[in-house]
């Protein structure tokens, strides 16, 4: 997987697992098993500490302009292999490509590794069950 394809496939499964219908009452039963699968997805991913390695870490800190220490080395805004800092600025030359190549790996293995976690696949069938019985009771509503 390429690296900028891997916040994508995170953002997929995420969106799959929270898909619900539309209506604000629907949403609100809805939420609560929704907040428990971010926040699991979200804690397991961080466990395993930054994306980057310090090295990888320092270049991004100096291309973004963010003082050493400054950044989590977690948050990262990326777009078809594109990193964007906080403030909006782009940062595309080599020496960012090579970091995120070499962290594409390490970012891709640790997200596949939560993502089959078995507390995790267990949140995500809690959400999708509550999602498809809300989506039901919709088109129930609508028949009469």
């Amino acid at each position: 997987m390429k690296a900028q394809s891997i916040p994508a496939a995170a953002l997929a499964a995420l969106a799959l697992a929270l898909a619900a219908p539309a209506a604000a009452p629907v949403q609100a039963r809805a939420e609560p098993q929704e907040e428990e699968l971010s926040t699991l997805i979200d804690r397991n991913l961080r466990a395993g500490g930054s994306w980057f390695t310090p090295a990888e870490r320092a270049v991004i800190e100096r291309k973004c302009g963010y003082a050493p220490g400054e950044w989590d080395g977690f948050e990262a805004n990326l777009s078809r292999g594109i990193f964007t800092c906080r403030d909006g600025r782009v940062v595309d030359d080599p020496e960012v490509r090579a970091v995120l190549r070499a962290a594409a790996p390490r970012i891709e293995a640790r997200v596949e590794a939560v993502m089959k976690r078995a507390d995790v696949a267990a949140a995500i069938a809690r959400v999708a069950e509550v999602a498809a019985a809300e989506a039901l009771a919709g088109v129930e509503s609508r028949r009469r």
